[in-house]
């Protein structure tokens, strides 16, 4: 089997070796330190902070960064043994249900035992712009709000309910009692009154610096797990840059925050919203940015895996992201739609490249707000919900290029499940990538509304879509009607696979786009586009000038398979078609160099045939 992904190997080279190392061990010990916190308050730039294997319960939170070539580096001394949790051990009096096997009451933790922290069962989750105060009981109706509390058993999370029915047919669940006084928990078969550990959380942030603003901060080889904290806005990450700049955060294991695992931009939406600034350090933040994170398995975490708000120069590189918003949230407890494997706003020279992003209860990869000269480029996308890649109010230019986008499935009826979809956004290029198994279109790109960027009513305009393969997706490439709000949009040279119907996106009547048809195409060509509400291959080209080069082929003559687990990829090919590439463009998935034909897709080395490739990514330990 073939390999594929690259891994950048010489992107730290040139980083200095710490100038003093401070370990930090929870049992103590002459000259170490028993918490991160304590360590972190003494650290200057050019220091390392080495921790020990352990669990460490605690909020790290710097006050100092480091400078250019002498960063604070905070590393666990061996990966993937240093846990840094938002919880703490709970021993509640647990009363058993009469006649229920391993179904307990116990009264609500009280805030006592939170410490400085809210009590998070008494809070509810709010993703919108409402009070983040607002208690989660007393509630009624069929469904009970979600409130903020974790509780885990053993290390596994038990999931919280919205009804008590469910909670007495799940083992392994639990809900707060409509009054808020008690919790009906569920536990699991194995839990061991005598043995299990149960733990519930009580931070709102594990690693976030106390001051916004603070660069050259490392951070590898932790696993970082549970933490109350409240959706956006603002943004609070379990792990947070906190409006920083010119971090790394690398090999980590980051899961099972109630939201956001980890934000990488400025929290806030508009820094004049920013609490207790002045319009000086407003500005010092606008300056955030350039981050790399790199290595980490971001997995199930509430609402988001990574997200940020300015996030200029930021590079994500071959991370695995995975099982987000495992919540399920949607528009009915958000009002802000924050849900994706990887959200990025204000993208600006953003990058982000060979992850493997899959089985998010989400978009997989959505850049949101302005991006200019960013890249999406070689990544694994398979098994989202809603759109694999999704690219929203924008009049830069983002390049989207060498990525399997695969077996995307529906989420509401307004994302029923597209490869990549674009709206109120200009400049997207889609070049070289394989989208298959798709429940919707491969590509979809149209406005909806009548926003603003850069000074300019949104438009769907400059969108370039070629030297790709399109396979069984639930329909082509449907790009808008040409006028004044959508110009100069390309699709050709494509290869598409399988009953392919082609339409155009937006709000054109359809009697206006069949009675322009109606003068290009004979009368039994309109008679199957009627019935259909579809044009064929054959006479697309001729209605909207689009696909004139591109070339169509039956199942029989492609094939492509995935194994997302290992992950790996198998394609069956008769014969590809040779185009002209795409400038800008200078290597494939697997780094193979382009010449002056190319194939379709994100492999050039491709023979009539089988061809296998296994897809390799740096994954963390998960101990």
């Amino acid at each position: 089997m073939k390999k594929g992904l690259f891994l950048a190997g010489c992107i730290f080279a040139g980083v200095s070796l710490p100038a003093a190392t401070l370990t930090v061990d929870r049992n103590g010990g002459s000259g170490m330190y028993r918490t991160i916190g304590e360590a972190a308050g003494k650290a200057v730039p050019g220091d390392g902070i080495q921790v020990r294997p352990g669990v460490y319960r605690e909020h790290v939170a710097p006050e100092r960064g480091g400078e250019p070539g002498r960063p604070i580096t905070y590393r666990a001394a061996e990966r993937g043994t240093v846990f840094l949790r938002g919880s703490e051990e709970w021993k509640p009096v647990l009363t058993p249900v009469p006649g229920e096997k391993n179904l307990f009451t116990t009264p609500v933790p009280e805030d006592a035992f939170f410490g400085d922290f809210p009590n998070p069962f008494r809070r509810k989750l709010n993703a919108g712009g409402r009070d983040k105060k607002e208690p989660a009981r007393p509630a009624s109706g069929a469904l009970l709000p979600y409130s903020l509390g974790q509780i885990f058993c053993d290390g596994g999370e038990l999931r919280q309910s919205q009804t008590p029915e469910e909670v007495r047919r799940v083992p392994g669940s639990w809900i707060i009692t409509p009054d808020g006084g008690n919790l009906l928990l569920h536990l699991p078969p194995e839990y061991d009154p005598e043995r299990s550990l149960l733990e519930i959380t009580v931070r709102d942030r594990v690693f976030a610096p106390a001051r916004r603003g603070l660069g050259y901060i490392h951070i590898e080889g932790f696993v970082f797990e549970h933490c109350a904290n409240q959706a956006p806005f603002p943004q609070l990450g379990m792990v947070s840059t906190r409006s920083g700049h010119d971090w790394v955060i690398r090999d980590n294991v980051i899961r099972h925050a109630r939201t956001v695992g980890l934000d990488v931009g400025s929290e806030y939406w508009r820094t004049d919203l920013i609490p207790k600034t002045t319009p000086e350090d407003r500005k010092q933040l606008r300056k955030g940015g350039r981050h790399l994170v790199t290595g980490n398995l971001v997995v199930d975490n509430g609402l988001c895996g990574i997200a940020g708000w300015s996030c200029r120069g930021v590079k994500i590189i071959g991370n695995t992201v995975e099982r987000n918003n495992n919540l399920s949230l949607t528009t009915s407890e958000c009002d802000w739609e924050e849900w994706a494997g990887i959200k990025l706003h204000e993208a600006d020279a953003a990058l982000v490249e060979g992850n493997l992003v899959r089985f998010n209860g989400a978009h997989g990869i959505w850049f949101d707000n302005g991006y200019d000269k960013a890249r999406i480029t070689r990544n694994v996308v398979f098994g989202n919900i809603g759109s694999g890649i999704f690219i929203e109010l924008g009049a830069g230019c983002v390049m989207i290029d060498n990525n399997i986008v695969a077996n995307t499935t529906p989420f509401t009826g307004y994302y029923p499940g597209r490869g990549i979809y674009v709206h109120d956004a200009s400049g997207v290029k889609i070049c070289h990538n394989l989208v298959f198994d798709n429940a919707a279109e491969a590509v979809f790109m149209h406005n909806v509304t009548d926003r603003k960027t850069r000074g300019k009513t949104v438009e769907t305009s400059d969108e370039l879509v070629v030297n790709n393969i399109f396979c069984n997706n639930g329909g082509g490439v449907s790009l808008p009607v040409p006028g004044d709000r959508s110009e100069n949009c390309v699709s050709d040279r494509n290869l598409f696979v399988g009953d392919v119907g082609f339409r155009y996106s937006g709000s054109t009547p359809w009697e206006k786009i069949s009675g322009d048809a109606a003068k290009l195409l004979t009368a039994e060509e309109m008679n199957r586009v009627r019935v259909t509400k579809r044009f064929t291959p054959e006479v697309w080209p001729k209605v909207s000038g689009r696909e004139k080069n591109s070339v169509f082929l039956t199942g029989r003559e492609f094939g492509v398979r995935i194994k997302p687990f290992e992950p790996s990829l198998y394609l069956t090919i008769g014969k590809l078609p040779a185009f002209e590439p795409v400038p800008g463009i200078d290597r494939d998935f697997v780094g193979l160099s382009y010449g002056a034909r190319v194939f379709p897709g994100p492999f050039q080395d491709l023979k009539p045939g089988a061809t296998a490739y296994r897809l390799l990514f740096p994954v963390p330990s998960d101990k």
